[in-house]
């Protein structure tokens, strides 16, 4: 993560870290956070969840079809083997946030609020480095030479 920008977000949708890398007017990366309402993300349903998901802004560019078109594209295999790992990722090829993973905090008791979520965020960290993706958008965002 040395190699990403971090970027503090705090809206009354989403409270978290953004790490994101660019290229040109392009941008992709990830972030962990929390989505406080449902139209916050794609598949949030039972706010507040705790959430971690890639991006690639803006939907269309030339950065987001490396990423994400094509069967062995960086997003699908983060996907692929966030399922395999068993901490999977949702696809979500038509928007620039490509891939979520998410789990209501609604019911947990607030005494294991912090742990409940903070061992969400630990694994779900393990597929984008277990894939690659990290090292594909590092790739995808840096000059050649």
């Amino acid at each position: 993560m040395e190699d990403f920008r971090r970027q503090r977000i705090s809206n009354r949708r989403f409270v978290g870290f953004r790490f994101s890398r660019v290229r040109r007017a392009a941008r992709a990366g990830f972030a962990f956070g929390f989505a406080l309402s449902e139209d916050s993300l794609p598949a949030i349903r039972e706010p507040p969840e705790v959430v971690a998901y890639a991006f690639v802004d803006p939907a269309g560019s030339a950065l987001h079809r490396t990423l994400v078109a094509g069967r062995a594209s960086a997003v699908r295999r983060l996907t692929a083997s966030s399922e395999r790992m068993g901490f999977p990722f949702e696809f979500h090829s038509d928007g620039s946030i490509v891939a979520v993973r998410h789990r209501s905090m609604r019911r947990v008791p607030k005494e294991i609020f912090v742990l409940v979520a903070s061992d969400f965020l630990m694994l779900s960290y393990n597929p984008l480095r277990a894939a690659g993706f990290l090292e594909r958008v590092t790739k995808a965002t840096t000059k050649p030479g």
